[in-house]
């Protein structure tokens, strides 16, 4: 794959770091930027996690941070967020703590859909 390539591939994966001492936003990549809300866009640095992603507390994304940030031990998460009769959007997340102590949020949306049976 060539390099103009990959600068118009669209990143579906969000990336977030996160200092574990204050739980707050240090850099996010562009595709989580996108989920955040438009108020906090420009000033970002230095914004509390349940400010820059509202839906963290509803999908266990906060406790997650914190048990990550004590223990060492790498978490995985999986909400469904939206249920049909054909497959359900989950947010798919894993937190995983730094040598530096600071925090690593990677989430995507995936599609899971359900296989019909033949008849």
């Amino acid at each position: 794959m060539g390099d103009t390539d990959r600068e118009n591939t669209a990143v579906n994966a969000k990336a977030v770091l996160i200092d574990a001492k204050t739980m707050t936003v240090l850099w996010m990549n562009e595709s989580a930027l996108q989920d955040c809300p438009e108020h906090l866009r420009q000033s970002r640095a230095h914004t509390p996690v349940s400010l820059a992603f509202p839906l963290s507390v509803a999908l266990g994304i906060e406790e997650a941070l914190r048990s990550v940030s004590d223990t060492g031990i790498p978490r995985h998460l999986a909400s469904d967020l939206v249920s049909t009769s054909k497959g359900s959007m989950t947010i798919a997340s894993s937190i995983y703590r730094l040598p530096n102590g600071n925090l690593l949020l990677l989430m995507e949306k995936t599609w899971q859909f359900k296989k019909r049976k033949r008849t």
